[in-house]
């Protein structure tokens, strides 16, 4: 994989303002308030600054955190992690690896195959919708929206590992 470098200049440039404070500076989106946490299209999810491939639909599920949830990256080696010890406290960050952007944390919460629930911000991603995907109904939770506002780096109801 091709590392991707830029200067901040370049990275504003190329991102909205709320896209560079997510994935440049580890700013996190409240919840509900993006665009991919209810979406049930199918495609492929990637990352909003370079365009590396990251995740696909088949391995998103409804947390009901309300930031976008996947059991498992497209591919392992696109997803990198580091220690993430913010705001007081211990979580594990997702970083795309090909451009170091700042994608969420991942957790170890989630539904099998893995166990695992990386917890991404919409602004970091991208989404292509497969042309022969089927039409799906909406349900679940749309629409619903929390009492309390997120604060910089969760969610404020510990709903996302957060506490």
């Amino acid at each position: 994989m091709k590392k991707v470098i830029k200067t901040d200049e370049e990275w504003q440039a190329l991102l909205d303002h709320k896209q560079f404070m997510v994935t440049r500076r580890n700013f996190t989106e409240p919840p509900y308030s993006n665009e991919f946490a209810l979406s049930e299209k199918e495609g492929v999810y990637s990352c909003a600054c370079c365009g590396e491939p990251l995740f696909d639909s088949t391995a998103k599920f409804e947390h009901k955190c309300g930031w976008p949830c996947f059991f498992s990256p497209l591919k392992a080696e696109a997803i990198g992690e580091a220690q993430d010890d913010s705001h007081g406290l211990q979580r594990t960050q997702v970083v795309c690896n090909c451009c170091d952007a700042n994608l969420g944390h991942v957790f170890e919460d989630g539904p099998e195959p893995t166990g695992l629930r990386y917890c991404i911000n919409s602004l970091a991603l991208s989404f292509e919708e497969r042309e022969d995907a089927p039409v799906q109904q909406a349900g679940g939770v749309k629409g619903w929206q929390p009492e309390q506002p997120a604060e910089k780096g969760g969610c404020g109801s510990g709903s996302c590992g957060c506490k």
